[in-house]
């Protein structure tokens, strides 16, 4: 099936915005079932690989909200992070809420209806790395949500080593560097205090919907274990493991094109997410 994008901001309730891309099958007259695909931290919707496996899921039958969160940074240019003062001030909590936000604007508004989704109060959701965290802490509290997967998910939000923290204590802030722009990126300390608050092993344990977790087996930012923790916190999960895989799965940005990794997640998540006609699940 030839797929179509349609872009729109989603309000948030303090005047800030969610930029939010629908990919969707053009012949397909049914209403759509619905995936919400959450990125990670320092990551955005227009990053690398989400918008190509976006639409390659979308072709074979099904909707993909790819949306940023609203404190990632992204300013007017797609992907480019020029608001550090949105970014110094997420939070953990912000984007769980923000991921809320989405699901109301695709549940009640317009915008779905017109889009043709098949919502009814049903979601499946997929988050990569940090976005896999606010996935779990969503779905442990939002019936909305009948399906999860974490893509190298982070089983815990205490990132930073004890001489980052200790640092950052001293001069009031943390500083975060982004490998691929050279930019040091500002982010308050807040991130800290809220990041201890969440239980995400509490959160997994209340998942009782059908859950898929996605592990890279040479991930140097959320190591192999962490994805086996999340699949035995998770009562009946799947767990899958992509040998020799980093962290985006050999994806870079801009998209260089498909790797082995990156096909074999895509074959995951076709097999696992509900299409017309059949429904999702393991």
């Amino acid at each position: 099936m030839s797929v179509r994008r349609l872009s729109t901001r989603v309000p948030c309730p303090d005047g800030l915005s969610l930029g939010l891309d629908l990919y969707r099958p053009v012949e397909a007259a049914a209403p759509l079932p619905v995936t919400v695909l959450c990125h990670g931290f320092k990551g955005f919707k227009d990053w690398g690989c989400w918008p190509p496996l976006a639409e390659r899921l979308a072709a074979t039958g099904r909707a993909l909200a790819v949306f940023d969160f609203s404190h990632n940074g992204v300013g007017e240019r797609p992907g480019e992070i020029e608001r550090l003062d949105l970014f110094a001030r997420q939070t953990v909590s912000r984007h769980v809420a923000d991921l809320g936000t989405l699901l109301d604007f695709l549940d009640t508004s317009g915008f779905a209806r017109e889009a043709g989704l098949q919502c009814a109060r049903r979601f499946n959701v997929v988050g990569h790395s940090l976005g896999g965290s606010v996935v779990l802490l969503r779905a442990a509290d939002d019936g909305r949500i009948t399906q999860v997967t974490t893509l190298n998910g982070c089983a815990h939000l205490e990132r930073f080593g004890a001489a980052e923290v200790e640092r950052a204590r001293a001069t009031g802030r943390l500083v975060v560097h982004n490998a691929r722009t050279g930019q040091d990126l500002p982010l308050e300390l807040g991130w800290l205090d809220d990041a201890r608050r969440h239980d995400l092993e509490g959160a997994a344990t209340q998942i009782f919907v059908p859950a898929l977790v996605v592990q890279s087996g040479a991930d140097e930012s959320v190591p192999e274990a962490e994805g086996r923790q999340i699949a035995a916190w998770i009562p009946g999960s799947r767990l899958v493991t992509v040998p020799g895989a980093d962290h985006v799965f050999g994806a870079r940005h801009p998209f260089a094109g498909w790797t082995p990794a990156l096909e074999l997640v895509a074959r995951e998540l076709d097999a696992f997410l509900p299409h017309l006609g059949r429904l999702g699940g393991i």
